[in-house]
């Protein structure tokens, strides 16, 4: 699979820049919609819509992205054989999964903890169905440059997927609806925004998918040409909502064979999923900038490895400086966070620790880009999967002895082993962690938020809110000003913000 090069032409540039605002929308109405859902369910009626969560998030993952991008570079090969391998394939492994859940709905609910689950497990499954029509669509149509059906699918979805949830969680007030109900009913939300949209697809292409449906084949020869590269990158696609989704596994059932009630425990796990939205905003930032500046670095790695190589130590550098900036500054909010989005500080502890993902998510994906472009695939597989599996062993065992705060250090200790085992294989200098200036730069500005919050009083939702934007401001304004004064960094640094020239 082929990025594109720095040197794009004006149609390929303004198609990058369509699909990019769209998803970053999506990401941003992605990120929010779960915060007036949890405000009128309540903590336990979050977690029943969590639990599935994960389900929906890589299913909506793979027929937005990950598959699209893959058909897309085939497509941009013409190799209308391969595309009908990948097609063939796809719908085998999507029809097994589907049958799994389907039919295993049930059991995987009790599993889970949560037998009430199952109808959103079964209705769930029903969208796998979907994946690979909806996916060809959007890949075919992006390897013609025509991005407009992905970004108006994408807000479709999106847009069709809260209306559902959030009409089900007013629903849930309005007439007594229990939480499994709501939650079932918003997991339906899922399963209508994809029909509609492979409706809406089928209708706006301009091409058909028939040849490739009609065609089933699968050799084992043209199987090995769809590369190991195809499966990392889907794999790193939905690396962070396999966490979820191993958390949705064992956590609630860990807390009640800590001694936990089945209702406290609910609650509980419904308090540390309110962290996952939090991340998910904070890395919509991070997910801009490596849009922006992976083409270059492809096609500096292509044409003049020296450039490469240093406008890659660079770029980590500032997304080193950035997420931690990032990461300290929503900790020096997140006790305000927690009461204006969530109505109480509960779980703050666990929060402060699982926000940490932010910066070590950030810095593994640079990681996985170099590389990716690079092709040293094989040695990410091999991080991605000691991280899974670490995830897997340490999720039941430090939740059943620490609760919420050994659920949120059994995601950071993995995402921490992973972005280890990266940066001592990878040969990088990390001069930019020594930098002292940025230490006390940063030391000064969460000094400087929080000092703003104590001279503003905080009596409900609104004056917390008003402290928030304040304080922010203040850090923000703090923090540019300092380094820009004392030149913390270097001007190569600076013109990675989008407003530097």
């Amino acid at each position: 699979m082929r990025l594109n090069s720095e040197k794009q032409p004006q149609p390929l540039k303004q198609a990058s820049l369509l699909i990019v605002v769209s998803g970053l929308v999506s990401k941003i109405l992605a990120a929010t919609y779960r915060i007036p859902y949890q405000n009128l369910v309540g903590d336990r009626g979050f977690y029943a819509y969590q639990q599935i969560y994960p389900f929906l998030a890589i299913i909506s993952a793979l027929s937005l992205s990950a598959l699209p991008n893959l058909i897309a570079s085939m497509a941009q090969k013409k190799d209308e054989d391969q595309l009908t391998v990948f097609m063939t394939l796809q719908f085998m492994m999507s029809f097994g999964c589907f049958l799994i859940l389907f039919l295993g709905h049930q059991q995987l609910a009790e599993w889970m903890g949560a037998p009430k689950l199952g109808t959103a497990i079964s209705l769930t499954s029903i969208a796998l169905l979907m994946t690979p029509f909806i996916s060809f669509y959007r890949g075919l149509a992006q390897a013609d440059l025509n991005m407009t059906p992905t970004a108006i699918s994408q807000m479709l979805e999106q847009i069709i997927r809260v209306i559902i949830i959030v009409a089900s969680a007013v629903c849930y007030l309005v007439f007594d609806w229990t939480i499994y109900t709501t939650a079932n009913v918003a997991a339906s939300g899922n399963v209508i925004a994809s029909f509609t949209v492979l409706g809406y697809l089928a209708k706006k292409s301009s091409f058909s998918i028939k040849p490739y449906v009609r065609k089933f084949s699968l050799p084992l020869r043209a199987y090995r040409q769809l590369g190991l590269s195809s499966l990392v990158f889907i794999l790193f696609s939905i690396y962070l909502l396999l966490f979820q989704l191993v958390d949705a596994l064992f956590i609630k059932n860990s807390l009640v064979s800590a001694g936990y009630s089945n209702q406290l425990a609910e609650i509980t796990k419904g308090i540390f999923d309110r962290g996952q939205p939090l991340v998910q905003f904070g890395l919509i930032f991070s997910t801009a900038f490596f849009t922006s500046y992976l083409p270059k670095l492809t096609h500096l790695h292509q044409q003049k490895q020296q450039m490469y190589d240093q406008l890659s130590q660079d770029f980590l550098a500032f997304i080193f400086y950035f997420n931690v900036t990032l990461t300290a500054g929503f900790i020096s909010i997140l006790h305000l966070m927690n009461r204006v989005l969530f109505e109480d500080n509960k779980g703050w502890e666990a929060l402060v620790y699982y926000i940490i993902t932010i910066n070590l998510i950030s810095l593994i994906q640079f990681f996985y880009q170099k590389c990716f472009i690079e092709n040293r695939v094989r040695h990410s597989l091999m991080m991605l999967l000691i991280g899974l599996s670490c995830k897997l062993g340490l999720t039941p065992v430090l939740t059943y002895h620490y609760g919420i705060l050994g659920s949120s250090l059994s995601t950071v200790i993995p995402l921490g082993l992973v972005f280890i085992c990266y940066a001592y294989t990878i040969p990088m200098s990390w001069n930019c962690a020594k930098n002292g200036k940025f230490w006390l730069t940063l030391t000064l500005m969460i000094g400087f938020v929080l000092t703003c919050q104590v001279m503003l009083p905080i009596e409900g939702r609104l004056s917390g809110f008003i402290s928030i934007v304040l304080s922010s401001a203040v850090g923000v304004i703090s923090f540019i000003m300092i380094c820009w004064r004392y030149k913390v960094f270097d001007e190569k640094i600076w013109s990675f913000l989008p407003f530097k020239k």
